[in-house]
């Protein structure tokens, strides 16, 4: 019957189902992040691709792949590169990426909101394209985007946008360090300053909080900015739900219910009773 079904439950679920296999499959799951020129003002082309981190949960490592790397290796100064330098600095960056993303296709990449051309592993691999590169693919059933989990979870309002968005905000709520890592708009300004090694440590910085928020919600200790019965929803397998997940309900629960059997028991023995 419907009445015992909820569409907000089968999306809860569908969440929970997704955070116990990372949890089950950890050494085998990665958390990326990356950052890129401003989407505005560039009349039509892909953003650039400035750095891209990504850590391994199984050895608790992070493999940075940036412009500020390369250019190291190459002896570029960032304050003087040109447009060309670019190009071929971020060819070799990406192909370090690929070579790496190649060798881990069956691993879970957790990520977060990279699902489009515009952000996204699609954005990343149609850079290494145009700059004449051959990208490797990861299957979407391997591609998780710890967003739209919590979203599944929570309902889509589970944190708040501004001023910071819902991944710094969520950290903030969570008394996880925001150190270093920038809002979006900061990010364009570094790439235009070619701050490179700023946008560097707030990539990294943000897998560390992708990585941290995914914890949390592993073990059921993250907060986020919605009230439990907005989580569950008011159906009778919501308030189930509800009352399960929350110890202090589940104990005033328990009560009520001996209580209740306390107090009908002599009108069972009564009406129901042998002689």
């Amino acid at each position: 019957m419907r009445i015992f079904r909820s569409e907000r439950i089968d999306d809860w679920k569908i969440g929970r189902d997704l955070i116990e296999l990372l949890k089950k499959k950890n050494k085998r799951t990665l958390i990326i992040h990356y950052s890129c020129e401003s989407f505005y003002n560039l009349n039509g082309r892909t953003p650039r691709v400035t750095t891209i981190c990504v850590k391994n949960r199984g050895n608790n490592t992070t493999k940075t792949f940036s412009i500020h790397i390369q250019a190291q290796l190459v002896k570029k100064e960032l304050c003087c590169i040109t447009d060309s330098d670019y190009d071929q600095l971020e060819k070799s960056m990406l192909k370090e990426f690929f070579k790496y993303l190649k060798s881990h296709l069956t691993y879970y990449w957790v990520h977060w909101n990279m699902k489009n051309s515009s952000f996204g592993f699609e954005a990343i691999a149609n850079r290494y394209k145009i700059l004449g590169g051959y990208p490797g693919e990861i299957e979407d059933q391997f591609k998780i985007d710890l967003q739209d989990v919590l979203g599944r979870i929570y309902t889509f309002n589970f944190e708040k946008h501004e001023p910071n968005g819902q991944l710094l905000n969520l950290a903030q709520r969570n008394e996880i360090s925001t150190r270093d890592a920038l809002k979006g708009k900061d990010e364009a300004t570094a790439f235009e300053n070619r701050e490179y090694l700023k946008l560097q440590m707030s990539t990294c910085r943000k897998v560390d909080l992708i990585d941290r928020i995914l914890t949390l919600e592993e073990k059921r200790y993250l907060k986020v900015n919605i009230a439990k019965y907005k989580v569950y929803g008011i159906t009778p397998i919501g308030l189930y739900e509800l009352i399960k997940n929350s110890p202090f309900l589940l104990i005033i629960w328990s009560i009520l219910i001996y209580l209740a059997g306390s107090a009908f028991e002599p009108l069972v023995q009564r009406f129901f009773g042998t002689n």
